[in-house]
């Protein structure tokens, strides 16, 4: 009778340590939609000096990080005027780097109202 025991306590504890097994977390599968038009494309880029080209929001604006661009806004920007480091034209759109604002200083040139210095000449809007 020994060993029938033995064999009903690996079919007893099996489903109790089983249940004592963390669930792994919920996974989100949502990808973020990518703008095929920006995805893995090098942009014709034009940096600017400090100071030679500003950009005017005259209202709040969707702000981007640079890994986010043509996707989800990652923040906004308020309404003023604001130095351009950057001006990056991926043919399809125009995104200017707003200086001195951290990593969420991208902003689509639609955003933008006007241009001032050396970038409001050769204006890629």
């Amino acid at each position: 009778m020994r060993h029938k025991w033995f064999l009903f306590v690996p079919i007893v504890l099996f489903p109790v340590m089983a249940a004592c097994v963390p669930l792994p977390a919920s996974v989100d599968t949502s990808t973020p939609t990518v703008d095929p038009d920006i995805y893995n494309r090098v942009p014709d880029t034009t940096v600017y000096e400090p100071g030679a080209c500003m950009a005017v929001l005259e209202a709040p604006a969707p702000a981007y990080t640079s890994n986010t661009l043509g996707g989800e806004p990652s923040g906004e920007i308020p309404a003023g005027q604001y130095e351009v480091g950057v001006a990056a034209d991926y043919g399809s759109s125009v995104w200017f780097m707003l200086s001195d604002l951290g990593e969420t200083n991208w902003v689509n040139s639609t955003s933008v109202s006007a241009l001032a210095g050396t970038c409001a000449a050769n204006n890629p809007q």
